[in-house]
């Protein structure tokens, strides 16, 4: 039988209008994404000329043929400068014809003008991908008929690969079952023809090059120079990347593989390198990534090759970094995969168990821990190096770890410093902050430091500075503003200090330090007004992180600049969040995610599920009352409290009460005021009765904060009755700013329909203008 050819319902719409609007069209995909057979089905009836340049007799037609319509295939195959010049000579100076281009490459240099003045447009190969509904006609093309969670199985499975489902048709035609050894089978046939059409046409030094960099999922090229031992890997990427599609690039120097071209060559290693060649492959990868100190993806490559040795060697320099950058969530599999006796033998490793426990909240066992290595300093002499780095790694715990009361670092910090200043200690470095963007509640809640902060200031300030080295440098002074705005006090002219000393943060001090001043200073903006003055100093920040590197900071970064959005009523960058970034799994918690977790019920308060907001926030109240989180728990009972008010649920008003309580007792008053219309009503209907003062002013600043953000946490506004079919296609093609004339030549439908339909759109959205549409209709997932 032949081929059936099916595409997405849309692509004939899309490709027709770009070749009448612009007169170019490039389709740029790898292999086996139909682009040939599809496009003579799309442009079937016109008076079309075919050739490939990948031929060696390749030429242009004439121009006095009778054509209206050129397709070149294997457009990656056209070097020949003075051939590429007479191709774009002939599209400019025959504009009532129309040019189609086939190829696995990029957009080659010579079209590019084109596509800048908008006369070329460009399908890639997520616009060949097949949707659900065209994977079940191509299934049926071939006579085969599936039930619907079949239909979505082969759909997810496939992600819409068209050679992928044809081949699986022609199997199940045949009477092949659908399950995992057919699926095996189309795969291997899938590597069979990349082998015959793409592989082995690449010369030698390609094709071992690409095997070898198969193994690592994002490649540079410093990494591919280090594994491959080639000087001239760097031009052999640059080559790929103009004459394919299956690698692509993200960022000036880093590529990455199409997932399924990946697992092809990660079978053509298999078939073509020894144990020992891919042993030694992984192990100049990991010392690639050690090298770079990303430890997470080194250990990787050392466990693949089983060299305990090294995953022994690098967890200890992990155990070396604070938990802000130890990344021990990453890395706990190989922490538990270690033999007792080896953790035992290091007092750096039994410290960082002992943190590791303690972040996956099993402070039992986090004490098991504490407790070994204190027998292992005692166990040794007390001048004894092992002695002496214990002693220091106790120390570094007793200050760190969360299950510890903040109340007694008090008087620890001056003992330490008394210790430092002899040298019977060393500490490892510390995290203040945890990657949070807060110095008062960071890695601790400093909350009891602040009833008494000018003493404590004056106390505190040398030892401390001198224990946390870098990290002391102006941590006091921002923890101090910060315990000012937390108290509903002006500190304009403490934020003015600080900004006038980032620079000295950013040279004596720590990233950490500086998160956590332009947090404060986002804070600050957000509280009286300036959201989208925040959100760009915090934008700011990330540009600059992410240039130094410093990525451990940007998941809770996106958080609050999220944020930011919330109040500024940015729905599209808020669902994007929540979308990609939010971590959404509550039964995988993980204590320092717990900002974003925060802001992850916020949203879903926004979106109206308050059943999965408080979801969302249930693992966090063990650990509020476990480490004396005075804050978070401020935040977990206040968003608490809205989540069940609006489910009519009466626990509201004793979590309100809960927060009320703790807030009062430290004199806070913005943990509970930033909510502002979402917490309003609550506050004046609540009945608590613990300081009449204290909840005026702090009504008083929940009023302002509710008249700069009337919406915010306010649930999204539902639809007024469910759209119709026809309204959801004119929905689609309002969102692409069409007109009412296109929309009804493209739905085939009279004007004043089209206007009718409009109208009950806007109606149904609850907006009165068309430019409001869009934004409604992704607020309601009615598009992406």
């Amino acid at each position: 039988m032949a081929q059936p050819v099916v595409f997405r319902r849309k692509l004939k719409e899309q490709v027709q209008a770009a070749l009448e609007n612009g007169r170019v069209v490039l389709f740029s995909a790898p292999c086996g994404f139909g682009k040939t057979t599809t496009i003579r089905a799309i442009l079937a009836g016109n008076r079309m000329i075919e050739v490939s340049a990948g031929s060696p007799d390749f030429q242009l037609p004439d121009v006095s043929d009778r054509w209206n319509l050129l397709v070149v295939d294997d457009l990656q195959e056209l070097t020949d400068e003075k051939l590429q010049r007479a191709l774009c000579e002939m599209i400019r100076e025959n504009p009532r014809r129309r040019f189609v281009f086939l190829s696995r490459g990029i957009v080659p240099g010579w079209l590019v003008p084109f596509e800048i003045v908008g006369m070329l447009a460009v399908f890639r190969a997520q616009d060949l991908l097949l949707d659900r509904e065209s994977v079940g006609q191509l299934l049926e093309a071939y006579g085969v008929s599936v039930p619907d969670v079949m239909l979505t199985s082969i759909y997810r499975q496939s992600a819409g690969y068209p050679l992928a489902i044809s081949l699986l048709a022609r199997r199940m035609m045949r009477g092949d079952a659908y399950g995992k050894a057919v699926s095996n089978q189309v795969r291997q046939e899938i590597f069979l023809y990349y082998e015959e059409t793409v592989f082995l046409r690449l010369e030698l030094p390609v094709r071992r090059l690409l095997m070898e960099l198969a193994p690592f999922e994002c490649i540079t090229t410093e990494l591919a120079r280090i594994v491959s031992g080639s000087s001239r890997a760097g031009e052999i990427l640059l080559q790929l990347q103009r004459t394919t599609t299956m690698m692509h690039q993200k960022g000036l120097d880093c590529w990455y593989f199409w997932p399924l071209f990946r697992q092809f060559l990660l079978w053509e290693l298999e078939q073509n390198y020894s144990e020992e060649q891919r042993r030694n492959l992984y192990g100049r990868g990991g010392l690639y990534y050690e090298l770079r100190e990303e430890y997470g993806r080194a250990l990787e490559c050392y466990s693949r090759i089983r060299d305990y040795s090294k995953v022994s060697q690098l967890l200890v320099k992990n155990a070396e970094m604070h938990p802000g950058m130890g990344h021990y969530c990453d890395m706990e599999p190989y922490y538990r995969a270690l033999p007792e006796r080896e953790i035992l033998s290091s007092p750096a490793l039994m410290q960082a168990m002992s943190m590791l426990c303690a972040l996956c909240m099993d402070y039992e066992q986090s004490e098991v821990w504490y407790r070994k290595l204190a027998e292992f300093e005692k166990s040794r002499q007390p001048g004894d190096a092992d002695a002496r780095d214990a002693r220091g790694r106790l120390a570094w715990l007793d200050i760190s770890l969360p299950q510890r009361k903040v109340e007694n670092s008090i008087e620890m910090f001056p003992k330490l410093f008394r210790q430092l200043a002899a040298r019977e200690i060393r500490l490892p470095p510390f995290s203040v902050t945890d990657a949070l963007p807060s110095l008062l509640n960071g890695g601790k809640d400093y909350s009891p430091w602040g009833k008494d902060s000018e003493r404590l200031y004056t106390m505190m300030r040398a030892p401390v500075e001198a224990v946390l080295g870098r990290d002391g440098v102006c941590m006091l002074d921002c923890a101090a503003a910060e315990n000012e705005f937390e108290k509903g006090e002006d500190i304009r002219d403490r934020i003015v200090w600080i900004l006038q000393n980032i620079d000295r943060i950013r040279r004596d001090g720590t990233p950490d330090i500086e998160f956590g001043a332009v947090g404060l200073l986002a804070r600050m903006q957000m509280d009286s007004g300036h959201s989208a003055d925040a959100r760009s100093s915090l934008e700011n920040l990330r540009e600059r992180f992410e240039a130094c590197g410093e990525t451990r900071f940007l998941p809770n970064l996106d958080a609050m600049i999220c944020r930011a959005n919330l109040r500024m009523d940015n729905d599209e960058a808020v669902d994007e969040w929540y979308r990609e970034r939010a971590p959404r799994k509550p039964q995988q918690f993980w204590t320092m995610k717990r900002y974003q977790y925060f802001t992850q019920a916020m949203v879903e308060l926004a979106f109206g599920d308050e059943e999965t907001a408080l979801l969302t926030l249930a693992p966090l109240e063990p650990y509020c009352k476990i480490c004396s989180r005075y804050i978070d728990s401020i935040y977990l009972d206040v968003l608490s409290s809205i989540a069940f008010c609006r489910l009519g649920d009466k626990r509201w008003r004793q979590k309100l009460c809960d927060a009320l309580d703790i807030a009062v007792s430290f004199g806070f008053f913005r943990p509970i005021a930033q909510y502002g219309a979402a917490i309003l009503p609550l506050l004046e209907s609540c009945g608590w009765d613990g300081d009449a003062a204290f909840l005026e002013k702090l009504t008083r600043l929940t009023r302002q904060q509710a008249a700069l953000y009337p919406d915010y946490l306010q649930p999204r506004k539902a639809m007024t009755a469910p759209l119709s079919a026809m309204e959801l296609q004119v929905l689609q093609l309002l969102c692409a700013n069409k007109s009412n004339a296109e929309i009804g030549r493209i739905l085939d439908i009279k004007l004043p329909t089209v206007k009718t339909h409009v109208s009950h759109i806007l109606g149904k959205l609850g907006v009165k203008r068309r430019s409001e549409v869009k934004a409604a209709a992704q607020r309601l997932h009615l598009i992406h």
